[in-house]
């Protein structure tokens, strides 16, 4: 909401990503507004997620303009929260992906993102399955002559972490190090392969 059409207790609003709208009955500092809803709940709302109902036709806020509003929050979000990655208003918002370099293969060992069902699933299985994939994944990286593979098995206990480790040591020419943490988190481990 613009600082023109920012609302002034009294003023009826409706809600921009809510269904119903309510009275604004006070402004809590810049940003923010109590409104009492049409359903008489007192809750507080981001001024900018409030439409103003149209009393006078200098105040009125067509659907579209609200539409229009809406998308110009959610890049600013996004802008916000990639931050320092590249996102700007030119690029939409949405930071640019990064150029995956063709020697690296990343494997995430994560069950949920290997399976439909976990649940079915034992522990002992659900870790036996996520190691026979990863030493799938290592030996297809060997045969395509790949340099580094990224294995993100997440924090945890660290069972699965030893795990993957434990089956590195019977590979011959593979050094293994934690990966970088600003880009992984601490659940990650690379692996060097060093091809002759």
């Amino acid at each position: 909401m613009s600082a023109q059409q920012k609302p002034v207790p009294g003023d009826e609003v409706s809600f921009l990503n809510d269904v119903g709208g309510g009275l604004v009955l006070e402004l809590l500092g810049r940003d923010q507004a109590k409104v009492r809803t049409n359903d008489g709940f007192e809750l507080v709302y981001p001024i900018r997620e409030l439409v103003l109902n149209a009393r006078d036709p200098s105040r009125a806020v067509s659907d579209h303009h609200a539409q229009l509003r809406a998308s110009d929050d959610r890049m600013a979000d996004r802008i916000e929260r990639d931050k320092g990655r590249g996102a700007s208003v030119q690029n939409g918002g949405r930071a640019p992906k990064p150029v995956e370099d063709p020697g690296v293969m990343e494997v995430d060992l994560h069950l949920h993102k290997l399976v439909e069902d976990e649940g079915a699933m034992s522990d002992g299985e659900k870790l036996r399955f996520q190691l026979e994939f990863f030493e799938r994944r290592l030996n297809t990286a060997i045969r395509e002559r790949k340099k580094r593979v990224i294995v993100i098995h997440g924090v945890g206990e660290g069972i699965l972490r030893e795990e993957v480790r434990k089956a590195l040591q019977f590979y011959e020419g593979v050094r293994f190090d934690d990966a970088d943490p600003r880009r992984y988190g601490y659940g990650a481990t690379a692996i060097e392969i060093l091809h002759v």
